[in-house]
């Protein structure tokens, strides 16, 4: 119970210092320091290097945690999703939009675009396998559901998801990666899903 204890303290504590670093990337850009990071989350810097080695490590921390909130808000949003197949795409293109357009995934997307013009490809290959593990996988299983049961005529799900994804997204994330405020609100954001998803159903559509 103590070693349980200790552990989960150990957990509260180092997603206090991702979530510092992120507001410190999110308001600074990815140049901030690990004496920054520590000044932010109020913690020593002995504590970054012991729990994460270095800089680098807290910055593959912070895709990591941010791909878990993502999973479990789609995993919470695909579960409670009903209706028919349009109707679900509607719900998942919503809860799609509000992600990749937040804070969190800007910051970290900064954070791997950044990095790897600097020759340190493993931020981008991180996200990069986050995306197709937290996000992609569950929406092709989606498509591919929907191709089964005759909702959709798709010959390949990636590549209609692609389609789903350009109808949804445009070049908002684009825009907010250059630091335009392009999030939509929530209402813009089921009225930016209805009509991606009016279109995709147009193009693919039994």
């Amino acid at each position: 119970m103590a070693n349980e204890s200790k552990l989960s303290r150990r957990e509260t504590r180092s997603r206090q210092i991702l979530g510092a670093t992120l507001r410190l990337v999110r308001d600074h850009g990815t140049s901030v320091s690990t004496a920054q990071i520590a000044a932010q989350a109020n913690c020593s810097k002995e504590t970054l290097y012991n729990w994460f080695d270095d800089r680098d490590g807290i910055f593959l921390a912070l895709v990591d945690e941010q791909a878990k909130g993502m999973n479990a808000a789609l995993t919470a949003g695909f579960g409670a999703a009903t209706g028919s197949f349009a109707e679900k795409l509607r719900t998942y293109s919503t809860l799609l939009l509000d992600i990749l357009t937040g804070d969190a995934v800007i910051s970290v997307n900064r954070i791997a675009m950044s990095q790897t013009c600097l020759d340190s490809a493993k931020f981008g290959n991180a996200v990069l396998a986050n995306w197709q593990e937290q996000v992609r996988a569950p929406f092709l299983k989606l498509l591919s559901e929907g191709r089964r049961a005759g909702d959709v005529e798709i010959e390949d799900v990636d590549d209609a998801f692609d389609t789903l994804v350009g109808l949804l997204i445009g070049d908002r994330q684009r825009r907010l990666l250059l630091g335009e405020n392009a999030r939509p609100s929530s209402a813009d954001m089921m009225r930016i899903a209805d009509r991606a998803v009016d279109r995709f159903m147009e193009l693919f559509g039994a």
